[in-house]
């Protein structure tokens, strides 16, 4: 069953045909009357009106045709308005031997094109009137020979065998045709689906794929504009060696293998990639290209570093614990004596001063071993809801009556209410480290910014994070050493333990949270971030 659209667009074509038709036919027709003289005879008249009134009935159809809801209603009118005006010119020019009887062949070939294949109908039709047309002039009286009805009768008979054999063949070929086009249809949507199925496949994937072919790059995905910080639309048409200028190091010897390359963003970033190429073939076999994919290994390097930093600290907390017990016996012994020596009498002020002097230093190597011994065997947090504005309100006030950071100023920047689940004392222990670390790199009298927001964690289920960033205003930190900013037994600080940015890292992590260096945009001082998953406020 044809579509109305698809059935309006092929009645145009037929009424464009019988126009052409009709001017070439008739035309000729009638130059041929009028060079024979006989114009004022009454057939040329019919000839005539035959003419007005098949463009008069093509310009209605024309007309009817855009309105029409029924277009196979309109096709079926055209169909019997073309037989009747064949039948029409038949009749002039002279019935069964007339030489127009194969304009019958058209109407039925057109018909087979409007209505869905139904040619044999019209068919039947065109052989009904073409008899009837044949034996009207013996009704009305015309004298008949027998020689002249076998002529008729063989004419007729001709004509009603091409006219069925038309109208069989047209009807098949046309229904054949249709379920070509269906078919052909059907493929196209497929394919279609096919090619959308595609894009939509290297649209989604996550790695980086990009598609070259005589040294032009072909596809962009946006996997790949997301690692490279490169538009699509920059990238296709170009030189695969200006997108990409690490293959050139590669050549062909990154083939079928996976490489690494370091690729630099136009901002001057520099991302790790993890890539493999791939020959382009095609479905005869040949090679007409290759494929490149990538993925950002940044990720994967840091993840790396943190283990090689665990594997680390594991072996630093197990050698720190076993020498935290051989000192602390050795150290109370020689504490224990020097206070007994203290206590004898005749012990010169010199002495006096030394053995002070010990004492400090057995005190001092004290808290080192205790420091030594809480980073090695860390106490598990006693979890509970924390309101971090709150608790850092409480350690300014704190911060305000130290006598050894007098000069230090530190503010709390607007918030709204930030509730964690951490353990009170160490998340205390976390923020007195960071603040006392900040005032201590700070200028005396420079304030320390500290600001509570929220952020998102990129590394887990992109769940709602709670973010502090506690700023001081000194010199900031050498970029070669921030790597090792939080490792045991590393201070940039004269007389530093190196413990505190280590136990602070560590019980940021058992509360499941992350903390990070951060240059501020001003390039003034070091900004420390601090990560911890938020939590509904109690109730």
């Amino acid at each position: 069953m044809l579509a109305p659209s698809e059935r309006k667009r092929r009645l145009t074509y037929l009424m464009l045909f019988r126009v052409g038709v009709v001017t070439l036919l008739l035309g000729l027709t009638v130059i041929s009357e009028l060079a024979s003289a006989t114009a004022a005879q009454p057939r040329f008249n019919w000839f005539l009106t035959l003419i007005v009134s098949t463009y008069t009935l093509t310009i209605l159809f024309a007309l009817w045709l855009p309105r029409s809801t029924r277009a196979a209603s309109l096709a079926a009118t055209q169909v019997v308005a073309d037989l009747l005006m064949t039948t029409a010119l038949v009749y002039l020019t002279g019935g069964a031997e007339s030489g127009f009887a194969f304009m019958y062949v058209l109407v039925i070939v057109g018909a087979s094109f409007v209505l869905d294949g139904r040619a044999i109908l019209v068919a039947v039709a065109a052989v009904l009137l073409l008899g009837a047309v044949s034996a009207l002039p013996y009704v009305l009286g015309m004298p008949a020979t027998a020689g002249h009805i076998r002529e008729t009768v063989r004419t007729f008979g001709y004509n009603a065998v091409s006219f069925a054999a038309t109208g069989a063949l047209a009807g098949r070929l046309t229904v054949e045709l249709q379920r070509a086009s269906e078919s052909a249809t059907s493929t196209g949507h497929r394919l279609r689906d096919l090619a959308a199925l595609h894009l939509d496949v290297i649209r989604s994937l996550t790695s980086g794929l990009v598609t070259i072919v005589d040294g032009q790059v072909v596809t962009f995905n946006i996997a790949a504009e997301s690692i490279l910080g490169i538009d699509a639309g920059v990238a296709v048409g170009q030189p695969a060696t200006t997108i990409l200028p690490w293959l050139t190091g590669m050549g062909d010897t990154a083939q079928g293998r996976r490489s690494e390359a370091l690729h630099e963003h136009p901002d001057g970033t520099v991302v790790p990639l993890g890539v493999s190429i791939s020959p382009l073939v095609d479905a005869e076999g040949a090679i007409s290209g290759r494929i490149v994919n990538f993925q950002d290994l940044t990720e994967l390097r840091r993840m790396e570093v943190e283990v090689a930093r665990a594997e680390r600290l594991a072996a630093i907390g197990r050698l720190a614990a076993s020498l935290a017990h051989e000192i602390r016996n050795p150290l109370a012994a020689i504490s224990g004596s020097i206070e007994l020596l203290q206590q004898i009498a005749g012990s010169d002020e010199t002495n006096r001063e030394l053995m002070a002097i010990v004492l400090r230093e057995v005190s001092r190597l004290n808290e080192l071993v205790t420091g030594m011994l809480d980073f090695a065997r860390p106490a598990r947090p006693q979890l509970q809801p924390v309101e971090l504005s709150q608790t850092i309100g409480e350690l300014l006030r704190v911060l305000e009556n130290d006598k050894d950071l007098e000069h230090a100023h530190a503010e709390l920047g607007p918030s709204d209410p930030a509730w964690v689940n951490a353990d009170p004392g160490q998340l205390r222990q976390v923020l007195w480290n960071l603040v006392r670390n900040a005032a201590q790199a700070s200028p005396p009298g420079a304030a320390i910014d500290i600001s509570l927001g929220s952020d998102h964690d990129d590394d887990g289920d992109n769940s709602e994070m709670i973010r502090l960033e506690i700023r001081d205003h000194g010199s900031g930190i050498p970029p070669e050493l921030r790597s090792r900013i939080f490792e045991p037994f590393f201070s940039t600080k004269q007389g530093g333990s190196g413990l505190g940015l280590a136990t602070v890292h560590r019980i940021v992590e058992e509360h499941k949270g992350h903390i990070t260096l951060e240059t501020p945009p001003d390039g003034v001082g070091t900004s420390v971030v601090v990560r911890l998953p938020r939590r509904d406020a109690p109730t």
